[in-house]
């Protein structure tokens, strides 16, 4: 009867007789689900594992289409700017600052010493720094750690053109290093971040702003110093701003306090422009190039919430979705997602310490970081004296600012076309031709006699920086263990600008107080050219490498 009629009833049925319409509903919707799967409780986890793969496969996919998408066009263009600005007011100054020194009386020692100060604390404070940035959960957390850093660098090098002994001298460019350390680091790191994966391998063609902007700052400062005058240490007769203007009575009567501000302001700054002399004015065109760049730094933070911290080349919705859903995959709802990000600070310092011994146990990671540190104390001597040597034989503020013009210039086609060279030689052999480079570089400036004859060096000095730095970004990029982006790029500024730079300045130093500047460089040129001998002949036995194909 009635009771047969309901066992062989299908489920539908026996769910519309004997539970509330609701309830049916709901059977309904399940139904189906289980029956795919063929019922029992190993189906729901057969189906928990298949949704788990689904989704994972879905994250697949999207990854693969982002690689192929482009970042936004304007994002690239505050990218540009942000480098040509930031690197102007570094080529402002920063050439400047060994004849700055030498124009206050110091000698060799006291050279190398000011010289070594900065990169030594590059080097030692710059992997603390990297730790900071990468633990930060928030998206604009390593945006506001250089932001910060930047102002208060600003700030401390400025301060270096208040007092001309080298204990002070010594003091503030300590204050100006510690904070100047993760500035190009965290640049970088933002950068590559913000690239889609077809224009991180072109990072390149992006950077050789910052190279154009540093020649053109160096080069303007110093066409500025051969106009006033400067070829030592002698005053220099700072720009007049002429008489205040005066303010009509409308003007008075509408706003007097905003006038007498403007006034008193305007007074300060003409004392200030009045007082600066010699290389002085390298600190001011600093300063000044120094705001340009910090505005681009809050464009970019802006961008950068905009986007929700994901990836500017449109994906960063996805890339939340994508991670909404895998915390739902595994359990992790509201509550869920919660704990996971409380054990994920928690594991924080843990994951480091891992990605650092996957790291010593790279050896081609190990051979690079070795390379790229003597690369940094060649560098640390040419930096620190090459200008020292031009000055030796004549030469003024107009034809160091030519040099470096003349060395951004070169080097500008090569940030364009570095990441096909990488990928055709290898971050080993640009490397090691980057070496090469400094033994030329070396003989020229020894055998000059007069200024011009260092522009072959200078225009060598762009072509290989380029080359060397663009490959030496991108591979510590791509060896970086996960979450340890900005760490590694600040390793790798420690390793060149921090110990290799600090240790070529002392070793310059000495050798220039010791034997001369000429023969200094005979030296130092010897001594990579024997060097780039036995790496040449290390790196020929030892034969495959993972240089061109860099993993993590």
């Amino acid at each position: 009867g009635g009771g047969a009629a309901l066992n062989h009833a299908p489920p539908a049925a026996l769910v519309a007789g004997s539970l509330s319409p609701r309830a049916a509903v709901a059977l309904r919707r399940r139904r189906p689900f289980r029956r795919r799967l063929g019922g029992g409780g190993g189906g729901v986890v057969t189906a928990a594992s298949k949704s788990a793969s689904s989704l994972e496969a879905q994250a697949q996919a999207r990854a693969q289409q982002q690689s192929h998408e482009r970042t936004d066009p304007r994002l690239l263009l505050l990218i540009r700017t942000l480098f040509l600005f930031y690197y102007a007011s570094l080529g402002a100054l920063l050439p400047y600052l060994p004849v700055y020194y030498h124009s206050l009386g110091h000698g060799g020692s006291a050279i190398g010493l000011l010289g070594a100060v900065k990169p030594l604390t590059t080097f030692l404070v710059a992997p603390l720094w990297g730790l900071l940035s990468d633990r930060g959960a928030d998206p604009g957390h390593r945006m506001r750690v250089l932001q910060f850093a930047f102002l208060t660098g600003l700030g401390g090098q400025l301060s270096a053109v208040l007092r001309d002994d080298v204990t002070y001298l010594a003091c503030a460019v300590l204050v100006a290093a510690t904070f100047n350390a993760p500035v190009k680091s965290l640049l970088d790191s933002l950068v590559m971040d913000k690239l889609s994966e077809e224009d991180k391998g072109n990072y390149g063609k992006l950077r050789l702003w910052g190279q154009l902007g540093f020649g053109l700052g160096s080069s303007g400062v110093g066409v500025l110093l051969s106009r006033a005058g400067v070829t030592g240490g002698a005053p220099v007769p700072a720009p007049s701003f002429g008489p205040a203007p005066a303010s009509d009575g409308s003007a008075s009567a509408a706003a007097p306090a905003v006038v007498a501000a403007l006034s008193s302001l305007m007074s300060k700054v003409r004392e200030i422009v009045r007082d600066l002399s010699g290389y002085e004015l390298a600190f001011l065109a600093h300063g000044l190039l120094s705001v340009p760049a910090f505005l681009c730094m809050k464009a970019f933070q802006r961008f950068d919430d905009a986007d929700g911290g994901g990836s500017s080349n449109g994906n960063g919705g996805l890339k939340k979705e994508d991670d909404k859903r895998a915390q739902t995959s595994k359990g992790g709802k509201a509550a869920g997602g919660k704990a996971a990000k409380s054990k994920g600070k928690g594991k924080g310092a843990s994951h480091i310490l891992h990605g650092l011994r996957l790291l010593l146990s790279n050896d081609d990671a190990l051979l690079f970081f070795f390379l790229v540190f003597v690369v940094g104390t060649s560098s640390g001597i040419i930096e620190n004296f090459a200008y020292v040597r031009m000055r030796e034989v004549g030469g003024t503020g107009r034809e160091m600012g030519l040099s470096r013009l003349v060395s951004s210039a070169a080097g500008a086609p090569m940030f364009w076309y570095s990441g096909p060279l990488t990928r055709a030689l290898g971050a080993d052999r640009v490397l090691v031709l980057s070496l090469l480079s400094y033994v030329v570089r070396f003989f020229i400036y020894a055998a000059m006699k007069n200024p011009l004859q260092g522009l072959p060096a200078e225009a060598l000095r762009g072509v290989t920086f380029a080359a060397f730095w663009s490959t030496g970004t991108v591979y510590a990029h791509r060896i970086s263990p996960t979450g340890m982006g900005a760490t590694m790029l600040m390793f790798l500024n420690a390793m060149y600008g921090g110990l290799g730079q600090s240790l070529g300045a002392i070793i310059g130093g000495k050798l220039q107080s010791r034997f001369g500047t000429t023969q200094a460089f005979v030296y130092s040129g010897c001594f990579d050219l024997a060097f780039v001998t036995m790496v040449v002949a290390y790196l020929a036995r030892r034969g495959s490498s993972g240089f061109r194909d860099p993993r993590p």
